[in-house]
């Protein structure tokens, strides 16, 4: 196999991934945030490397304002949830910005090590929520809820940039659009939920006509270069207009751990939506698992199928 060699680490790296702890109880006081300019300010002008622990909280960002920028590695974001149904949300609003050169992102993690976001939600974050590069990137218990990708052949709701890191557990991706995760990194995703997320070739959004992601890998796009892992998740109802509605992956780097499950991932014509057609959906093929672009055995356009239906 092509990557034997490198299992054994890898394999005890999950398994030390699978053991961390959701929630940190910690007997400092939570930070009050009542807006978004609150939030960022909060999160950019911190100077030490301690434990940031928010108050549950709801603020809006418009989609045509930068994101928030973390100033240095080391930081350890924390929604204070009492019970699991404390939020700490970030909502979009608004016509999206359309100047290529900022980052819209609601979090823009700039190539910093040992970053750890846990418990925060994200809806409606019309030019995505997250962009990571750095290593040892970790987002957990975290919700992603009615987002859209930038407006580009790269990017998802969340980007996991090249060289990178990243580890995202018990988080629930539902009914976003441009693709839920792109990574060109190394991804490990364990305990997840895929639901409802649409990779789009393109479609009308509210200020113009817009690119997204090329129409490949609903929930989760492994580009060239990457590196994925994924045990014990949830793909279910995710679409895609090429290929992959629920992993597409370049090469055969895409890894099934087991216990994931994968039903109703499709592939549909777009031109009906484009086009504005009110006809049912046409379903051109299914994938409820993992399609390889490419393989190192020179056969390509596979898809792996996960072990079974999902539980209802």
């Amino acid at each position: 196999m092509k990557h034997q060699s490198s299992m054994k680490p890898l394999l005890l790296r999950l398994l030390l991934l699978l053991n961390l702890p959701i929630y940190i109880t910690a007997e400092c006081a939570c930070v009050t945030v009542d807006s978004w300019e609150n939030l960022k300010n909060t999160i950019e002008s911190s100077t030490d490397t301690a434990l940031l622990r928010l108050c549950p909280f709801e603020v809006t960002k418009l989609n045509s304002e930068e994101g928030i920028v973390f100033p240095h590695s080391d930081m350890h974001i924390m929604c204070a949830k009492d019970t699991r149904e404390d939020e700490c949300v970030i909502n979009g609003t608004g016509p999206t910005g359309s100047n290529v050169s900022k980052n819209y992102d609601a979090i823009i993690i700039p190539d910093l090590d040992n970053v750890w976001l846990q418990g925060l939600t994200f809806r409606h974050a019309k030019k995505g929520a997250i962009k990571a590069q750095g290593q040892n990137i970790q987002i957990t218990d975290s919700v992603f809820e009615n987002c859209q990708s930038p407006p580009e052949y790269t990017g998802a709701v969340v980007e996991i940039v090249a060289g990178s890191t990243a580890t995202i557990i018990d988080s629930t991706f539902r009914e976003n659009e441009g693709g839920a995760i792109q990574s060109h990194g190394f991804l490990t995703v364990t305990h997840c939920d895929f639901i409802d997320n649409i990779s789009t070739p393109v479609w009308i959004s509210n200020d113009e006509t817009e690119s997204r992601g090329g129409g490949a890998g609903g929930a989760i796009m492994n580009g060239n270069g990457g590196y994925l892992m994924v045990y014990d998740s949830r793909f279910d109802g995710n679409v895609a207009d090429k290929n992959g509605p629920a992993i597409w992956s370049y090469m055969d780097d895409a890894l099934d751990l087991g216990s994931n499950c994968g039903e109703n991932n499709r592939i549909i014509d777009f031109r009906q939506l484009i086009l504005g057609d009110d006809t049912d959906e046409t379903v051109l093929g299914y994938c409820d698992g993992i399609y390889y672009k490419h393989t190192s055995s020179n056969k390509g356009n596979l898809c792996a199928t996960f072990g079974g239906a999902c539980a209802s």
